[in-house]
């Protein structure tokens, strides 16, 4: 007797084996559902299901027991469809595998062959979940996969999926109706629910790169992340500051022409240079708003890894009131503002909103009696009655020398970019003292540290202690889903934290997200800050003249009432903001 072979199912001849074995059926009767599934190229306990030679659960219980795995009839259950989502879809049909329960950090997956290591160990990457295997029946996995996702064609097994699988895909995971979002890239316009159907002659790499942009506008993300490795093309995208891989796959033999066609969309780089980084910028419109992505290509190993930077400019927030700070951190960072000269940094790491906040900043003081200048590298969102200049290093035109050029402008505020070496830093602090208000960014971990590191950078000590009137440290939290949160009661462990850092819980209200479609099962979605203000006062400004570690700064900065990130963080757990473990991400309590 010939066992049929099929790809993704458990071995079909150990089926047969096992059930002759245990004389549950004689081979008689399994030859002709032997033959059925050689012709039908589908899994033989399947068929013998099927065709009701053994009921279900014997089947289940007979292969779970030889195999030593555990086995779950996904009939009987009920099964949340957002927990089946967890895998993507191309993943899920590729390895017949769907997940049915989750606890945790721990993923529950029904799979036909949960024997299969390599199947198991790309989930768990995929996913970041522990998965916990359990056998299932075919049929029974498919049909879940159905009700979760639609009814699919078979293409969707292969491991290339297909541009216009992609396109597809992209289309359907926008959810409701998409027919309303439009995009322009390159003056053409399209309609999303429309991508699929472009004219056969149209390139598919170019179809494949609308795909792309339009899932990262659907998801809402701020990164897109084009990888190559040795055998596949990765796609993730950051959401809520966290990297998701994309629900759908790239195929692998057009890594070059992707990469290739972006290249040609920016209008700036070189198509025929793949040695050293290269950057650019794409301008899209989608349902009528400008939206620009900041690309970065990279050569690997592989080939060249891209990272697109999405700057929504109708999505900045520019209201110091709906920044999230609390009330009297608000009020003092608003005196500070009201201040005729001066140095104020916003320091923390890429990617926690330093921007944004300056932004928001000069917005609140953008007056039409106030001039207000800006070098920025490179200039990422637009504000009205400012004038904003962007950095060109290539030519010579670096943050210093722009510095120059607007002491000459006759400016009442100046907004640099970042201050990363000793001239501008320098120059920054000599307008501050001659009658200017001086915005500008720092690399730092906490706020007193960034006295320090302008110590460092070799500027005295007199200037640093004169100029500086304040600096504001600040990160970003993930909130937690508005339409999953549940109340939840805290630990001992937790309530000892909020005692030892004096935060008042008395009042405080406690959630956790239970993980839904909304937030992609994350329980997190949308972000928060945090601050730390430290005001440079007299005694301070004292100590900055001879004390240029942070440490003793920001002790002292604790006796005048300065709130730590930590504490800040662990205020907005209280009122339900986010969650303690999102709050240990970005600071300790040393902080």
């Amino acid at each position: 007797m010939t066992a049929p072979s099929t790809k993704g199912a458990a071995n079909p001849k150990g089926v047969v084996d096992i059930l002759l074995h245990r004389k549950l059926v004689t081979e008689a009767k399994l030859q002709p559902a032997v033959e059925e599934a050689h012709r039908t190229e589908r899994p033989i306990q399947q068929v013998i299901v099927d065709k009701k030679l053994l009921d279900k659960t014997v089947v289940l219980k007979a292969l779970s027991e030889e195999w030593r795995i555990k086995a779950v009839n996904l009939t009987d259950i009920e099964v949340d469809l957002d927990v089946v989502k967890v895998i993507p879809e191309a993943t899920a049909r590729r390895h017949k595998a769907a997940p049915f329960a989750k606890e945790e950090n721990v993923l529950f997956v029904a799979m036909v062959d949960p024997r299969d290591f390599f199947a198991v160990e790309d989930i768990q990457l995929r996913t970041g979940f522990e998965v916990q295997p359990y056998l299932a029946l075919p049929g029974d996995i498919d049909t879940l996969l159905d009700t979760a996702y639609g009814v699919t064609t078979k293409a969707a097994d292969v491991a290339e999926v297909s541009v216009e699988d992609i396109i597809k895909g992209v289309a359907a995971s926008g959810g409701g109706d998409a027919s309303g979002d439009e995009l322009t890239i390159g003056g053409v316009e399209e309609e999303l629910s429309d991508v699929a159907d472009v004219s056969a002659d149209a390139p598919e790499v170019e179809k494949l790169v609308n795909a792309i942009i339009l899932g990262a506008l659907q998801q809402k993300a701020s990164d897109i992340h084009i990888e190559p490795f040795e055998k596949r093309l990765v796609l993730r995208y950051r959401v809520d500051g966290s990297l998701r891989e994309a629900p759908f796959g790239l195929p692998y033999p057009f890594r070059n022409a992707l990469i290739a066609k972006i290249k040609i969309m920016t209008n700036q780089m070189d198509i025929t240079e793949h040695r050293k980084p290269q950057d650019g910028r794409i301008q899209v419109t989608a349902k009528g708003n400008p939206i620009e992505f900041r690309v970065n290509v990279v050569p690997t190993v592989f080939g060249e890894s891209c990272v697109m930077r999405v700057l929504d400019r109708t999505s900045i927030q520019v209201d110091m009131n709906k920044m999230g700070f609390l009330p009297d951190t608000l009020e003092k960072l608003k005196h500070i503002l009201q201040r005729p000269y001066g140095l104020i940094l916003v320091c923390g790491p890429t990617g926690s909103g330093k921007s944004t906040t300056l932004y928001a900043a000069l917005n609140s003081i953008n007056t039409p009696d106030t001039k207000i200048l800006t070098a920025e590298n490179p200039v990422e969102y637009q504000l009205g009655g400012i004038i904003q200049v962007n950095i060109n290093q290539e030519i010579g035109f670096d943050f210093a020398t722009a510095l120059r050029a607007f002491l000459r402008q006759d400016p009442d505020v100046v907004m640099v970019g970042e201050i990363r070496d000793k001239e501008t830093a320098q120059i920054a602090m000599e307008a501050a003292m001659t009658g200017h208000l001086v915005f500008s960014t720092i690399h730092t971990n906490d706020a007193p540290s960034a006295v320090a590191r302008l110590h460092e950078m070799g500027v005295p000590s007199f200037l640093v202690a004169s100029a500086i009137e304040a600096v504001l440290a600040q990160r970003l939290v993930r909130r937690v889903c508005k339409d999953c949160r549940e109340l939840i009661k805290p630990t001992p462990e937790m309530i000892k934290v909020f005692e030892d850092n004096k935060v008042d819980i008395s009042k405080a209200t406690f959630y956790k997200g239970k993980g839904c479609s909304t937030c992609n099962l994350q329980g997190y979605k949308g972000r928060a800050a945090v601050h730390e203000l430290l005001i440079i006062n007299n005694d301070i400004r004292a100590l900055t003249l001879t004390e240029v570690a942070a440490g003793p700064i920001r002790n002292m900065a604790l006796k005048y009432g300065m709130r730590t990130l930590f504490v800040d963080g662990l205020i907005k757990v209280a009122m339900g903001v986010t969650t303690l473990e999102e709050v240990y991400t970005v600071a300790t309590q040393g902080e």
